[in-house]
């Protein structure tokens, strides 16, 4: 994790980049929801997901670095086995509106996140058993 004036200088930048990631992601997530065995969005949300992982690794964000590759790896099970239904899409936007409100909620001045990881593993444990992974 960075210290606290190396992230309050990279705070801004983080929050941006992360930010345009969850617009990215919501919009793949809306073909998906058009088309559901849409190749060009299903991999521009598992290459979206894997940037958000690796921008909050490399701010030492580990909640969100965690979710977005657990939220990657059931969603990259899902497609290959082919068991992405609406409901896992719901459930796959409720993931998303979490994690995009668990990075308003960082604190901008130690890059810390205070916050209990239930209702996250909740969406998680939804989300597998709606693949098929559960």
């Amino acid at each position: 994790m960075l210290n606290g004036n190396e992230w309050q200088q990279l705070h801004a930048e983080f929050l941006s980049d992360t930010q345009t990631l969850m617009c990215r992601a919501d919009e793949c997530l809306s073909h998906l929801e058009l088309i559901s065995d849409d190749r060009d969005a299903m991999e521009c949300l598992l290459t979206t997901l894997q940037q958000i992982a690796g921008e909050a690794d490399t701010h030492g964000v580990e909640t969100v670095s965690g979710f977005a590759r657990q939220l990657r790896y059931l969603l990259y099970f899902a497609h290959a086995a082919g068991q992405l239904q609406p409901k896992a899409l719901h459930t796959l936007k409720c993931c998303f509106e979490l994690m995009a409100w668990q990075l308003e909620l960082i604190d901008p001045q130690t890059g810390s996140l205070a916050l209990d990881d239930c209702e996250q593993r909740d969406l998680l444990d939804a989300f597998a058993c709606q693949c098929g992974a559960g």
